[in-house]
């Protein structure tokens, strides 16, 4: 009898530690960085090497993300193809040095990947049963574009006075969407610079002067808000958009 309980006890006690790792996990990692998962080394359970994260889609002016797209490339850089794969599917390693994928060795060398000049606008179906949740469907008419095509844009208030620009996003990997965009102002090459957590909400990407190819976000602020004020340590990002940029502000179709 004396065994049993003792068992049961340590089963209890394992149950719980459980429970409290996955608990902490999750607490620690309720933002992710753009800036950690784009180009991050993919690698299956067995330690295989699947390939990078090329980027991810997001949907506009929402912010969710559509899919991640995984090059197959090998460990030199070299060759390899395209994939769109659900966002869930994808898990940090227990060094997180690497993202993890639920794939056999080779698994993607006989499928068909999609052309690098015509990015879906969806998960690939063949793809889907690989994430945790079901991959989001944005409406057939939706703009989806790259992640990294905005990262670097500059953001600029409405008369067009300069605030800074784009280094990264934070990602609510939960609800798998953009939370705000770091953005960098000041510095000279990063030295100097301060950093600031813009709610995506209160961005508004367009072009200020009607040229395609002149894209900005723009915000409701100036320059005043963020030369007296202290930006966040690049190193540790916080978990949320600064709430006090959240202004009225009208958004224009992105």
């Amino acid at each position: 009898m004396k065994t049993f309980v003792s068992l049961l006890t340590v089963a209890v006690g394992l149950a719980l530690t459980s429970a409290m790792a996955k608990a902490e996990e999750k607490k620690k990692l309720p933002m992710e960085r753009s800036t950690d998962l784009i180009n991050r080394v993919v690698v299956n359970k067995s330690g295989d090497h699947v390939g990078y994260v090329e980027d991810i889609a997001v949907e506009l002016p929402s912010g969710r993300i559509v899919y991640v797209a995984l090059s197959t490339k090998n460990a030199l850089g070299l060759g390899g193809k395209l994939f769109s794969l659900p966002y869930s599917a994808f898990h940090w390693s227990g060094d997180r040095k690497s993202l993890v994928l639920d794939v056999k060795k080779g698994e993607f060398d006989s499928m068909d990947g999609f052309d690098s000049k015509s990015w879906p606008t969806l998960v690939n179906k063949t793809w889907a049963k690989l994430g945790s949740k079901t991959p989001y469907m944005p409406p057939k008419d939706a703009r989806i574009v790259r992640l990294t095509s905005l990262t670097g844009l500059a953001v600029k208030n409405e008369s067009g006075v300069n605030l800074g620009k784009v280094a990264g996003f934070g990602i609510d990997y939960e609800k798998e969407r953009l939370m705000y965009a770091a953005m960098e102002r000041g510095g000279v090459v990063g030295v100097g610079a301060k950093y600031f957590a813009i709610p995506w909400e209160a961005l508004n990407l367009k072009s200020l002067d009607l040229r395609v190819d002149d894209r900005c976000f723009v915000l409701n602020a100036n320059p005043q808000d963020f030369d007296d004020k202290e930006g966040f340590d690049l190193n540790k990002w916080p978990e949320r958009g600064n709430d006090r940029f959240l202004k009225t502000t009208k958004r224009s179709e992105k």
